[in-house]
């Protein structure tokens, strides 16, 4: 069983708690507005989220295991541990995209016609931050892709752009919300980037200003899922839900500002108010 216990760290299993919400949140928004999420669409979505955050986690860590293997923070991680080789990684990615693109293949031809590009986005982004200290978009705009790929697995298709600007605005929302996270979670790394020619925000502007840039990244984030309660939900419930999940990112980034900077913070702003606010905007969407 150790060996499941590897692959299960490999791919941080637990942070589905933050995507899957995100692309049910998608589904049920479509479903709120009139098409059919039935159970058989939820557990194909199910798959295809297991699929595809698999795959593009794994690809993350296969991609970067020269990078982890120097930097003292991550050198435990699995492949550099020595406790998955880099062939059975990748075969292991293999596996989990064919998975997902079999899952979207079950729920339409659009989806599966339309499931490479998420893919192409976990691949490029680990070589973002050998280019440019703007990666942390990058990351952001793969997981935007998360709820139109929940809303297009219900509606099954593309268009007409107007009915899909429910959608797109909580997309839009997604890109500027992991955007921000992202470069709150690169504050880790700062130092260790900044020796090995790596690019982030906080490497690149320094951790006062980077936080400054997440907070503005949240803003514009929530901007985007303000427009979308305002525009297509009523009555007090949604209006509490979005003030409860601002407010989470708000405690979210005092415990990073005003407490030390260390892992433990990092993680209560990145993976558990991540997760609370995931759930959320998943809750404001299906009630």
């Amino acid at each position: 069983m150790a060996f499941v216990k590897d692959y299960l760290r490999f791919v941080k299993l637990e942070h589905t708690l933050f995507s899957l919400p995100v692309v049910f949140a998608g589904a049920a928004l479509a479903a709120r507005l009139g098409w059919d999420l039935d159970w058989k669409k939820a557990g194909w979505i199910f798959l295809a989220v297991l699929g595809a955050r698999s795959a593009g986690f794994g690809m993350n860590r296969a991609l970067d295991h020269e990078i982890d293997a120097r930097n003292p923070r991550t050198r435990s991680r699995e492949i550099p541990a020595g406790k998955i080789s880099i062939g059975s990684a990748w075969a292991f990615i293999g596996g989990a995209s064919a998975l997902y693109l079999l899952a979207a293949g079950m729920l339409s031809p659009v989806c599966l016609a339309l499931a490479p590009v998420p893919l192409a986005l976990f691949f490029f982004y680990p070589f973002l931050k050998r280019f440019t200290a703007l990666s942390h978009l990058g990351l952001g705009l793969a997981w935007g892709t998360a709820p139109l790929g929940g809303w297009l697995a219900v509606t099954g298709r593309l268009g007409p752009l107007a009915e899909m600007v429910p959608a797109l605005l909580l997309a839009g929302f997604c890109v500027f919300w992991v955007a921000g996270f992202d470069v709150i979670y690169a504050l880790l790394d700062r130092d260790f980037d900044r020796a090995n020619g790596l690019h982030s925000l906080p490497a690149a502007i320094g951790e006062s200003a980077a936080l400054r840039v997440s907070q503005l990244l949240h803003f514009a984030g929530f901007l985007f899922l303000g427009t979308l309660v305002q525009t297509t939900f009523n009555g007090p419930a949604a209006f509490s839900l979005f003030a409860a999940a601002g407010l989470l990112i708000l405690i979210g980034h005092a415990r990073v500002q005003f407490g030390p900077l260390d892992p433990s913070a990092v993680d209560f702003a990145f993976f558990k108010v991540n997760a609370a606010v995931a759930f959320l905007v998943l809750i404001l969407t299906a009630v």
